[in-house]
C-alpha cells in the first residue's frame, strides 16, 4: 500500500537536500524505497569485502546524518557518517544482506509511486523540468523499470556511499 503523503514529503525533502538530483535519482529513491537494492545477496562474505573496501575510500563527514529514511520502512545508511565502534561493518552488512534477501515490494505500488511523482511534480521542487521527467519515465518504462544508478551530477555533487536496510537500528 502506498502512503502518498509520506512519499510526497520524502520527495520534497530530497529535492531540497539534493538540488542536483536528476530524474533517474528520483526514480532510484522511489525504487529503493519499494524494492531496496533490487537484488539478492548471494555471498554475505563478498558483500562485506565490498563494503569494507568502499568504506575505506569514503571521506568521513562528522555530523552527517547516518540514517536517511526513504519511505516504506527503508533507510539509507550513510557510510561517510558511520562510526564502526557504534555500528560495526559486520553488523551493517548483516542488516543489508538480510534486508536485500527479503521478498519485498510490488511493481504495482512502484508504478503508483511513479505516478505520484509525476502528478505532484510541480509541488516537489526538483531542479529538473516536468518534461525532462516525462521523457525519462517514458524510456524507463519501455525498458521494463529496472534498477538504476545515480546520475553523474548526483555522484559528483554528493559522492553517495550507503547501504539500504529495512530498519533503523
Amino acid at each position: 500500500m502506498v502512503d502518498r503523503t509520506e512519499l510526497i514529503e520524502i520527495l520534497k525533502r530530497h529535492a531540497e537536500k539534493y538540488p542536483k538530483m536528476r530524474p533517474c535519482d528520483a526514480v532510484k529513491l522511489i525504487y529503493q524505497g519499494e524494492f531496496l537494492g533490487g537484488h539478492m545477496i548471494k555471498s554475505p562474505e563478498q558483500s562485506l569485502l565490498r563494503l569494507a573496501e568502499e568504506f575505506e575510500g569514503v571521506e568521513k563527514t562528522p555530523g552527517a546524518e547516518l540514517f536517511e529514511y526513504i519511505g516504506n520502512g527503508v533507510s539509507r545508511v550513510n557510510l561517510s557518517a558511520l562510526d564502526v565502534e557504534i555500528y560495526p561493518l559486520s553488523r551493517l552488512n548483516r542488516d543489508f544482506c538480510e534486508s536485500a534477501n527479503l521478498q519485498r515490494g510490488s511493481m504495482a505500488d512502484f508504478l503508483n509511486k511513479l505516478d505520484i511523482l509525476t502528478s505532484e511534480f510541480s509541488r516537489l521542487g526538483f531542479g529538473f523540468s516536468a518534461s525532462e521527467l516525462d521523457c525519462y519515465l517514458k524510456k524507463y518504462r519501455e525498458a521494463g523499470c529496472p534498477a538504476v544508478s545515480h546520475s553523474e551530477e548526483y555522484r559528483l555533487a554528493y559522492r553517495p556511499a550507503y547501504r539500504v536496510i529495512l530498519k533503523t537500528p
